[in-house]
């Protein structure tokens, strides 16, 4: 964690150096309305919108309360507690907390009556997200169950000679093939884990810059078949054009980048 926390500052700097340069560049009907807002005569108009202002507390409940809830849950079976707070942890009991939140915030203001509107707009909005998170899990599970992870393995040894650059570039493979992060380097993980030795990473400090590598290579790149590629999108109300400009290419700076900093690592203190 200490050496993940030394890499993310690199890591950010790039990405908000490129993120500053291709902003200037895109512009969204958001920023066009922005640019002509009276924000003061906005926030009034916003504010007369409600019958009656929520609390704090509440406003801020669908999205805190999952996140307690499941952070929780991971702590207490960490420490081996299985009861109460590891059913309320778990992803969707906690989701669906935050879901009975969201309605009382809604009963509290006295908005019951747009609750089908409200669905309406957020299943319209991630309804092809779902679609493609689904298909890139299953395209994942299809090329995990396919000859190319055997035929990695029966030639790591031909492969020894990238050492940190392995894993990284296997990570890669699976990112940009089908999309999941997740899928990415838990795939690499349980091709890479029994080749560690062959690639002269055996000592705990080389197994963590591994494992960094992998997640670097999971970054490498955000493209159409992320789900993750159309929540930027579609929340920012950009284009797709402009979405290839921005997250395609952040992404692939900031694996690159953490890549890089990974080898200089294991250089330095290997």
């Amino acid at each position: 964690m200490g050496l993940g926390a030394v890499l993310s500052i690199p890591v950010m700097a790039a990405a908000y150096a490129y993120s500053v340069w291709i902003g200037r560049t895109i512009i969204t009907p958001e920023c066009e309305a922005v640019e002509d807002l009276d924000i003061e005569a906005a926030y009034d108009e916003l504010k007369a919108s409600y019958a009656h202002l929520p609390s704090t507390a509440l406003s801020l409940a669908p999205i805190l309360v999952p996140i307690v809830a499941m952070a929780t849950g991971s702590i207490a079976s960490a420490l081996g507690y299985d009861g109460v707070l590891t059913f309320i942890g778990t992803p969707m009991i906690a989701l669906a907390i935050g879901f009975l939140c969201a309605v009382l915030l809604l009963m509290d203001t006295h908005m019951m009556d747009s609750f089908y509107g409200f669905v309406e707009e957020g299943l319209r909005t991630v309804g092809p997200i779902i679609l493609i998170t689904a298909a890139g899990g299953v395209l994942g599970r299809v090329i995990s169950s396919t000859d190319v992870v055997n035929f990695i393995s029966d030639n790591a040894t031909h492969l020894a000679g990238l050492g940190l650059f392995f894993p990284f570039l296997i990570a890669v493979l699976f990112k940009t093939a089908q999309g999941s992060a997740t899928v990415a380097m838990v795939t690499t993980s349980n091709l890479a884990a029994p080749l560690l030795p062959t690639l002269g990473l055996q000592t705990p400090l080389q197994v963590g810059l591994a494992v960094m590598a992998i997640c670097a290579g999971s970054l490498v790149v955000s493209h159409a078949n992320d789900s993750h590629f159309w929540v930027v999108t579609n929340l920012s109300k950009m284009t797709a054009a402009q979405a290839y400009r921005s997250q395609t290419v952040v992404t692939g700076i900031m694996g690159c980048t953490a890549m890089l900093f990974i080898w200089l690592l294991g250089l330095i203190i290997v």
